[in-house]
């Protein structure tokens, strides 16, 4: 069929009207409706000498703060189109504005930039406002995120911890003008995920849903780390909107000498406070934030500073630290998060004995031969009604309190409160927490019979802190509490879960520094699936299992071993020696990923001849008390020597 001339010219009009809105990204405002057509510039450097395995979002992120648009007038100025060239004065480096088309609310930046680890990129689009109106700018990001509208910035999020990529994770009351409104983003990334999500909602409604719900938008959290008390009110960029220029003024107050100190900062960010020239005893911090329309919003929460009274052992835990079982027999815990009940049987097959669940999962968990660290939820007095309910039932391991209290800067009040509930329902189970924030063992590490560290090194750390971590847990705490090992199964988005090497050099590294149990993260869910997406890792889990249940004797036998240094003094080497009903053994382990070693070990002139190495079908031999060995980067031998 032929196209009549008329027709054929409409017909190109409206592609050309159609490739123009794409080659522009030029958006009608319209709320509740993800933006998904951008300009996209970049890679820019952000942090040239930034380590990805240690990097953190701060004044280093030279990147964030440099204006690499300068030759189009500045990130304030610039209004790119498709193709335009980006030069840097003093680079050789050169970048063009290219068009995308997503087919998700969320914009993957990490998908088509290269290099993506410890770079920033721009974003561009226009917005077409029928009127002139406020409205709120919803933006959510990995990692940070400055935004400019005609010419002004209008925010900043710059977590030193980075965050996940999730939508409306900041709300920015903005006021558009008629017509066109230009909007650039620069979003920074140290590593994994990388990207944005946008959208506008309506402000009178984000207004009332604030209100309706100011408590839990008004929150104030004070975590100590280390030696400062650090206090933060509100939610980040979402009660700003009430009153966007408005400060927090909070004060801290001690139960006997009256108010100590006074800081002013905006909603969400840190009032660093120094500990040490507090007294010891309770302190009361209150937070009070002016709005125009709302009155004074203010929020309260305590802080103890000083050592808050322990309970007694409960019974299933044994002067040594052990986790006994009913029938009052040490066992060594080996667990997961994210076990499907359906795959329990499978779970339990492969070596684990306990799994994390919730308590509708106790039966099924009782029926395949597991126990549960269990999960809690809500206000003292519910946590105990519920663990009052349930503590008969045979499948209970523990109490999960709190998952990760210093990263999500819980109310150390309340954290001892739950802790006492659990205690006051059930003398018998122990209560749990995990911890992945170093600086805080002290904080909360007490607050428990049972804490977790889940260091997760890989690929955001680095992998000798796992023994280091337990070490300074073991200290901190003075040896009151068990430390369990909680190790990382899993990849962070868009990045790589551990080596079968490096996974094994983590567990036996924290079974040295005297781990008195052990789980990781994750077998399944949480868009993990260990066996099918790794397979390689998960038989080697699975060796490691029957590794651990072979060798739990040696970890449960008392003390934490004598540590072992060689004649060398090689720090890469950690090593002990320990006495077990299994026999005498040496667990050693290169902490170096590049270097190998052969350090001569003195484990004592009682020993000498042939010793096995356990697993790998092979001896050495213990002359004078001295082992002699080869250990390559991230190595880990276990020797029988008696």
């Amino acid at each position: 069929m032929k196209i009549r001339p008329l027709a054929s010219f409409f017909l190109v009009l409206i592609t050309a009207v159609i490739f123009s809105a794409y080659s522009t990204a030029q958006i009608s405002y319209e709320v509740n409706t993800f933006i998904k057509d951008w300009l996209i510039l970049g890679p820019f450097p952000n942090c040239e000498e930034c380590s990805p395995t240690s990097y953190k979002h701060d004044e280093r992120c030279i990147g964030f703060y440099t204006d690499y648009l300068e030759s189009m007038g500045g990130e304030l100025n610039a209004v790119p189109n498709e193709g335009v060239k980006v030069s840097v004065a003093g680079k050789d480096m050169e970048r063009t504005w290219t068009v995308h088309h997503s087919t998700e609310d969320k914009i993957h930046l990490s998908e088509m930039l290269d290099p993506k680890d410890m770079v920033v990129a721009y974003a561009f689009c226009r917005i077409e406002s029928p009127e002139s109106q406020k409205t709120i700018l919803s933006i959510g990001s990995n990692d940070g995120v400055r935004v400019f509208l005609n010419g002004k910035e209008v925010h900043e999020s710059h977590d030193f911890f980075g965050r996940w990529l999730q939508n409306d994770n900041d709300y920015v009351a903005v006021d558009l003008v008629k017509g066109t409104n230009n909007l650039l983003l620069k979003v920074d990334q140290g590593t994994g995920d990388f990207g944005y999500v946008l959208r506008f909602l309506d402000y009178d409604t984000v207004v009332a849903k604030i209100r309706k719900e100011l408590e839990s938008y008004t929150t104030l959290k004070a975590v100590a780390i280390e030696d400062m008390l650090v206090a933060s009110f509100g939610t980040p960029s979402k009660i700003s909107v009430l009153n966007p220029a408005g400060k927090v003024t909070i004060t801290v107050n001690h139960e006997e000498k009256g108010e100590l100190a006074e800081k002013i900062v905006a909603p969400g960010e840190d009032a660093e406070l120094q500990l040490n020239r507090f007294p010891k005893g309770w302190l009361t911090l209150k937070a009070s934030f002016p709005t125009p329309d709302d009155g004074v919003i203010t929020s309260e929460t305590r802080y103890y500073k000083g050592k808050l009274k322990r309970h007694p052992r409960v019974e299933r835990m044994g002067k040594d630290l052990t986790i006994h079982d009913d029938q009052g027999k040490a066992f060594f815990p080996i667990g997961t998060y994210g076990a499907p009940s359906e795959e329990y049987k499978t779970i339990k097959d492969a070596g684990y004995n306990f799994v994390v669940a919730s308590v509708g999962d106790l039966d099924k968990l009782q029926e395949a031969g597991l126990l549960g660290a269990i999960h809690v939820h809500g206000e003292p007095q519910a946590i105990y009604e519920f663990i009052t309910k349930h503590k008969e039932h045979p499948a209970v391991l523990c109490w999960m309190l709190y998952d990760e209290p210093g990263y999500n800067k819980a109310d150390l009040q309340y954290i001892y409160d739950i802790y006492n509930a659990a205690y006051k329902a059930d003398q018998v189970h122990p209560s749990y927490l995990v911890i992945t924030t170093s600086t805080v063992y002290k904080s909360f590490g007490g607050l428990c019979d049972v804490l977790a560290i889940d260091t997760y090194p890989i690929s955001n750390g680095h992998i000798d802190s796992i023994s280091a971590n337990i070490a300074l847990a073991q200290e901190q705490l003075e040896s009151e509490v068990p430390i369990w090992h909680c190790g990382q199964m899993f990849s962070w988005p868009n990045d790589r879960r551990p080596t079968p090497q490096e996974h094994r050099f983590m567990t036996y590294a924290a079974m040295i520094e005297g781990a008195k149990g052990t789980l990781w993260y994750t077998y399944r869910g949480y868009g993990q699936n260990l066996p099918v997406d790794d397979p390689a890792l998960w038989e080697a889990q699975k060796i490691l299992l029957s590794e651990l249940n072979e060798l739990a004797p040696l970890f449960l036998a008392h003390g934490f071993g004598d540590k072992v240094l060689s004649v060398e003094k090689n720090k890469s080497i950690l090593a002990i020696i320990k006495k077990s009903p299994l026999g005498t053994y040496v667990i050693a382990a290169n902490l170096s990923q590049t270097e190998t070693f052969q350090p001569a070990l003195p484990v004592g002139n009682k020993y000498d001849g042939e010793i096995t190495v356990y697993n790998e079908n092979r001896s050495v031999s213990l002359k004078k008390g001295i082992l002699k060995d080869e250990f390559k980067p991230l190595d880990v031998h276990i020797y029988k020597v008696k």
